[in-house]
C-alpha cells in the first residue's frame, strides 16, 4: 500500500493484557498499515515503549485500578487527555477506538476537516449492558445514561464499526452506524489442535475470567452427585478466591489462577466439554458468542452455553452441545450426564463445532474483513461492507 498509513489504536488498559491488541495490529500491519497503541498502563508494568514486529505500543496515563468503576473517572480524563494530545502529535490517518471508554480520547479529533483522521469504533462489548459500567441504583443510572449520550454521538460519525458478535449487529445499526463489520475474538486455527481423550472421568472445564460466580458454582454442585464428572475451573479474576474457597468444600472440583495466553490451547486437551455460560441479566453476555465457546469449537469439544442468549440458540441450532438453565444446577447436570453417557455423540458434536472454525470461524477470516474495511476507508468509491 503506497502511502503507508499511520493507524493509532486506543486501548484503555496495558498493551499487553489483551491478546487482540496484538492480533488486529499485525494484522493490520501485515495488510501495509503502520499501527501505534496508546495505552492506559493502569499498573504501571509495562516499560514506557514497546516496539513489536512492524508496531509499538506506547504506555500512558496515570496508575489507577481496574475494577474501581466511578471512582477511576479522574483517571480516566487524565488518560483522554494524555492519549489524545500524543494522537494529535501522531497525526494518524485512522483513530481507531478499542472500545466506548476510549472514544473521548479520539472524539475532539474528528472533525470536518479534510485532514481529519477517518474514525474506527472496535466495539469488544456493548459497553453500556456490561459490568464495565454499574447497572443498578443512581450510579447506574447516571453511568449508562452517560454511556448513551456517548454512543449516540460518536457511533453515526464512525467511518466503520466493529463487533465481535453476530448477535449485535442489530444494537448499533438502531444508534445510526453506517457501516457494520463482523470482526470474531475467533481462534486462530494453527494454534488449536482437536481434543483426543478417552480417560474414565468426564471433565467439563470453564477457562477464562471468574467474574460470574453463581454459574460456576452451580456447575460445581451439579457434579456432586455424578461421580463420573470432574470440573476444572481455571483463570484468574475478581472471582478467583471465592471460587477457589467454594470449591474447597466441593468433591472432584480443581481450581488453578491465572494463566497466559499462550497456555490456553493446552489447557483444553485435559477436558472433554467446555463450560461458557455467563450473567445473562447484561444484554452484552445476551448477545454475545464467548470466545471460549469458539477456542473449544477449535479444540473440537462440545460445549454447555446459557439457554435463552445467543450462544445457547447458535449451540444448539448447530448441535454443539447444550443450553441450560445455569440457575439450575440440575438442569446443568443433565446435560453434562447426557455428555458423558454417549462420547460418540459428544465428539460428534465437537466435530461440527471445528468444521465451523476450519470454514471461516478463525481469526484468518475474522482479520481479513478487518483488512477489507480499512482498505475501503481509502478508496474515493468506497466499498460495501459487509
Amino acid at each position: 500500500m503506497s502511502p503507508r498509513h499511520l493507524v493509532v489504536m486506543i486501548v484503555s488498559a496495558s498493551g499487553t493484557a489483551d491478546p487482540r491488541v496484538a492480533k488486529e495490529a499485525e494484522a493490520l500491519v501485515g495488510g501495509g498499515y503502520e499501527v501505534v497503541v496508546l495505552a492506559w498502563d493502569r499498573e504501571k508494568r509495562d516499560p514506557a515503549v514497546i516496539e513489536r514486529n512492524g508496531w509499538r505500543i506506547e504506555s500512558m496515563g496515570p496508575e489507577a485500578r481496574h475494577g474501581a468503576g466511578l471512582r477511576n473517572i479522574a483517571g480516566y480524563r487524565e488518560f483522554w487527555r494524555v492519549a489524545r494530545e500524543r494522537a494529535a502529535q501522531l497525526r494518524p490517518d485512522v483513530l481507531h477506538c478499542a472500545n466506548l471508554d476510549t472514544v473521548p480520547a479520539a472524539l475532539p479529533l474528528v472533525t470536518r476537516s479534510a485532514s481529519a483522521p477517518k474514525l474506527v469504533l472496535d466495539f469488544w462489548e456493548m459497553y453500556r449492558h456490561s459490568r464495565a459500567l454499574p447497572q443498578r441504583g443512581i450510579k447506574g443510572v447516571v453511568a449508562r445514561a452517560a454511556a448513551r449520550y456517548l454512543e449516540r454521538r460518536c457511533i453515526p460519525r464512525a467511518d466503520v464499526v466493529i463487533t465481535v458478535g453476530e448477535g449485535q449487529v442489530g444494537y448499533y445499526e438502531a444508534l445510526g452506524a453506517k457501516n457494520i463489520v463482523l470482526v470474531e475474538n475467533a481462534p486462530e486455527l494453527e494454534r488449536y489442535t482437536p481434543v483426543e481423550r478417552n480417560e474414565p472421568e468426564f471433565v467439563v472445564s470453564f477457562i477464562g475470567q471468574k467474574r460470574w460466580v453463581p454459574a460456576l458454582v452451580n456447575l460445581m454442585e451439579a457434579i456432586q452427585p455424578h461421580p463420573e464428572l470432574r470440573a476444572l475451573l481455571i483463570g484468574g479474576g475478581t472471582a478467583e478466591e471465592e471460587i477457589a474457597r467454594i470449591a474447597a468444600t466441593m468433591e472432584r472440583v480443581e481450581t488453578r489462577g491465572r494463566f497466559e495466553p499462550a497456555q490456553g490451547p493446552a489447557l483444553y486437551h485435559e477436558c472433554d466439554a467446555v463450560f461458557a455460560c455467563y450473567d445473562s441479566s447484561l444484554e452484552n453476555w445476551r448477545t454475545a458468542y464467548p470466545v471460549k465457546a469458539m477456542e473449544a469449537m477449535a479444540c473440537a469439544l462440545p460445549l454447555i452455553c446459557t439457554r435463552g442468549t445467543f450462544s445457547g440458540e447458535y449451540v444448539e441450532r448447530h448441535g454443539l452441545g447444550y443450553a441450560v438453565d445455569d440457575h439450575d444446577p440440575k438442569d446443568i447436570a443433565r446435560a453434562l450426564v447426557a455428555l458423558a453417557a454417549d462420547r460418540e455423540a459428544a465428539r460428534a458434536m465437537g466435530r461440527r463445532g471445528r468444521a465451523i472454525v476450519e470454514a471461516g470461524l478463525n481469526w484468518s477470516g475474522a482479520s481479513a474483513r478487518l483488512l477489507t474495511a480499512y482498505d475501503a476507508l481509502f478508496r474515493p468509491e468506497g466499498i460495501p461492507v459487509q
